[in-house]
């Protein structure tokens, strides 16, 4: 018992493209960085953690989830871009948007009876997402095949495009429901 709220803090994070994009197009981004960026990973799931628990004290923000997929375009657009980041923008980067993220996600939370298990399958999920996003990409690019790294970009605009598809979907609730009357 009381292990529900773990996985329902996993599924929360990863039933949602906002969230689902931005976790693995960062993994890609640190694998594609190298060995180097492995702790922005553990730097990510405790913002994600702490953006969840600032959640349970904090008004909702209203931008949080366009804030969320602007993150999904911007990770996958510096996969596609393939630039060597210096370490303080990397660890800038998944501080922020995990505390973004993370405060989301525990926004959603409902009446939980115990949300610290909510919020640590919000981080787990995060870091598991994102870790395998990095070690899979380091170790592809270890193979050398010219290719590889072209598929790696691919998959980051790939990221991106889709981000921005996310948020041409995804307006003014208000502006949504005029949209339905109209139609009806």
């Amino acid at each position: 018992p009381g292990i529900a709220e773990l996985y329902a803090g996993a599924l929360h994070a990863l039933s949602a493209l906002e969230h689902l994009l931005p976790f693995l197009a960062l993994g890609i981004l640190a694998g594609q960085q190298g060995r180097k960026t492995e702790p922005v990973l553990l730097v990510f799931c405790l913002a994600l953690a702490a953006g969840a628990a600032i959640a349970l004290w904090t008004p909702a923000l209203r931008y949080v989830g366009l804030f969320n997929i602007f993150s999904a375009i911007l990770f996958g657009g510096l996969v596609a871009a393939a630039w060597s980041l210096p370490m303080a923008l990397c660890y800038g980067i998944a501080a922020i948007f995990g505390l973004s993220h993370g405060f989301a996600n525990g926004a959603g939370m409902i009446e939980q009876s115990r949300p610290a298990l909510f919020i640590a399958g919000v981080a787990l999920a995060g870091l598991a997402v994102t870790a395998y996003g990095s070690i899979f990409t380091d170790f592809l690019l270890r193979r050398k095949p010219g290719w590889i790294h072209i598929a790696v970009r691919v998959a980051g605009s790939s990221n991106a495009a889709i981000g921005i598809l996310v948020l041409a979907t995804s307006g003014d609730p208000s502006r949504q429901a005029r949209c339905k009357q109209s139609r009806s």
